[in-house]
């Protein structure tokens, strides 16, 4: 019962500190705030360092020209698969090019039945 009765009064807790930095002019909130400037250069020396040390890891490295690689390769994929179809829908269209294509099939039939 005592163990319930304080996450009751945790929950209630972190729930008014919630409250108490959203909203405007919330004396938390600016407090808060002001200590957030106080130490702003503290902070973005950290954030400097942090994204250096991504920017410089293999790992990202790797990472990101993994994620470039897949990201052109469906690009250029999408590019071309229309430009394909579109050539292929006009080959089709051709007599002469429909004639070829239909021996070239029964020939490689011919060679994988072995008929």
């Amino acid at each position: 019962m005592e163990q319930t009765v304080i996450k009751v009064a945790k929950a209630a807790i972190y729930d008014a500190i919630g409250k108490e930095l959203v909203g405007w002019n919330k004396p938390l909130s600016n407090f808060t705030n002001a200590v957030m400037l106080e130490h702003e250069t503290e902070f973005k020396g950290l954030i400097n360092n942090g994204v250096s040390e991504l920017l410089n890891s293999t790992d990202f490295k790797i990472a990101l020209k993994s994620a470039l690689h897949e990201k052109l390769a469906k690009l250029l994929i999408n590019k071309m698969g229309g430009e394909l179809e579109k050539k292929v829908n006009e080959l089709k269209q051709d007599p002469t090019t429909r004639a070829k294509i239909t021996l070239a099939l029964n020939k490689i039939m011919e060679d994988v039945l072995g008929e």
